[in-house]
């Protein structure tokens, strides 16, 4: 029996410092992938702030046929001022600016390998004034329209964009001047948020009568809307111009709102994201 008990092992020592070890790996694991995670963070981070680091601004001056000047300002990598991208226009609502546009979507966009330029409408922001009212620039077709002419002549002249990938993101007025674009001087893509009735009819020609007549109108494709259901009568004017004179690809997105333009991508933030995503389906 003294023989046999001297031979036997102590189970419980050996549990206990089986135990101690497992909880030495078990530290040590944890320590490393915390370690692991604080590194991969501060990659993201170095590479998100050498992204940045590396978008250029650049202030453009461009003017249209009745010389009006328009200030703009022209997005793209450092390294690739040359490298043929896509384009994304920026074209702001009535009554603002450029510097409506979040610099934070501004950099989404570049780092999506797209070129983005903003511009300020005549008789807004930085730009030369127009020769008529205000007012008159959401109904005259020699107005603003001029100055999607302008900028897409601009456009053919760069080496560095992609001709032939040119989308637009325009709110209210901004809308209607992007599907002018698109009908008229080579926009491929358009993203309209709170476009309306008036100033889509004013700038294209388009109008109900059409729909009465025998008359052949070309029917508008790649153009997606976004509109608040209470912001006015605009969703449903909205709807109108789906229905009557678009065809796939398109889309109509919808929000609970009353906001309009810029206010209704501030309260929705993720409208940012259908942008983005739309263009990676169309351009």
């Amino acid at each position: 029996m003294y023989i046999t008990g001297f031979l036997m092992p102590d189970l419980n020592k050996i549990q206990t410092k089986m135990n101690h070890i497992l909880n030495y790996i078990a530290i040590a694991s944890l320590l490393f992938l915390v370690s692991c995670n604080k590194n991969f963070q501060n990659d993201v981070q170095k590479i998100e702030q050498k992204s940045k680091a590396d978008i250029k601004s650049e202030k453009v001056e461009i003017v249209t046929e009745d010389k009006v000047k328009l200030a703009a300002d022209y997005y793209y990598f450092s390294d690739k001022k040359d490298t043929r991208q896509p384009l994304i226009i920026l074209i702001h609502q009535f009554r603002s600016s450029k510097e409506q546009w979040e610099k934070s979507f501004i950099d989404t966009l570049v780092n999506k390998n797209y070129k983005v330029l903003a511009y300020d409408i005549r008789s807004h922001g930085q730009s030369g004034q127009a020769s008529v009212s205000l007012d008159e620039l959401l109904e005259n077709k020699e107005q603003a329209p001029k100055d999607v002419d302008a900028v897409m002549n601009w456009c053919y002249t760069q080496k560095g964009i992609d001709s032939g990938k040119i989308g637009v993101v325009g709110t209210s007025i901004g809308g209607s001047l992007g599907i002018y674009g698109k009908l008229f001087k080579g926009v491929k893509s358009v993203v309209s948020v709170s476009g309306g009735k008036g100033t889509f009819q004013a700038f294209t020609g388009y109008d109900d009568r059409m729909m009465s007549s025998s008359r052949i109108i070309a029917r508008i494709k790649n153009v997606m809307f976004i509109c608040g259901t209470a912001d006015g009568s605009y969703f449903e004017e909205e709807k109108s111009i789906y229905d009557n004179y678009l065809i796939e690809p398109r889309e109509l997105t919808k929000f609970e709102s009353e906001k309009h333009g810029k206010d209704l991508i501030a309260q929705y933030p993720e409208i940012l994201k259908l942008i983005t995503n739309w263009f990676s389906k169309t351009l």
